[in-house]
């Protein structure tokens, strides 16, 4: 009984966008935005060192 508790508990979380389902792993959005983040941060620092290091084809890569 306490399983399908728990089952429908989870579904309401995501169906109310409270949690995320990834690949069978269970997320928070704000989770999902921090890892967002970061990504965009490490693509930032690249096109920095790019740029620094005159890496034309890095840079057009990472700007498409």
């Amino acid at each position: 009984m306490f399983d399908s508790i728990l089952k429908a508990a989870i579904a309401l979380a995501i169906q109310e966008g409270l949690l995320v389902e990834e690949d069978g792993v269970l997320l928070s959005p704000t989770t999902i935005n921090l890892v967002n983040e970061i990504q965009e941060m490490n693509r930032q620092h690249l096109i920095d060192m790019a740029l620094a290091n005159n890496d034309r084809e890095l840079f057009m890569q990472l700007t498409n």
